[in-house]
């Protein structure tokens, strides 16, 4: 008996701090106009991801580029990086 009583107890006292927190916090907010207190915050800090990937992926291979001395081979491996997608666009 003992048990079920503070079973309820506790169950209705958990109960009110949520109706007690849904009437401070604004649960549901308007968010279809913007707000005035718009910032990038820790976006602006971060680094930029997807270039440094980009320039780690393909910086051996164009520095490669430049040891191969025979022209077919060269040649190849330019359109090879060509259709790849390797070749930074310029």
């Amino acid at each position: 008996m003992r048990m079920l009583t503070g079973f309820i107890g506790g169950f209705l006292i958990c109960g009110l701090l949520v109706l007690g927190a849904m009437s401070i916090l604004p649960l549901r907010a308007d968010t279809d106009e913007p707000s005035e207190n718009v910032t990038d915050g820790l976006v602006t800090l971060l680094p930029d991801i997807e270039t440094i990937y980009q320039e780690a992926l393909t910086t051996p291979f164009i520095k490669a580029e430049s040891h191969i001395y025979d022209e077919d081979i060269a040649e190849f491996y330019s359109d090879l990086l060509d259709r790849t997608g390797l070749r930074p666009a310029e």
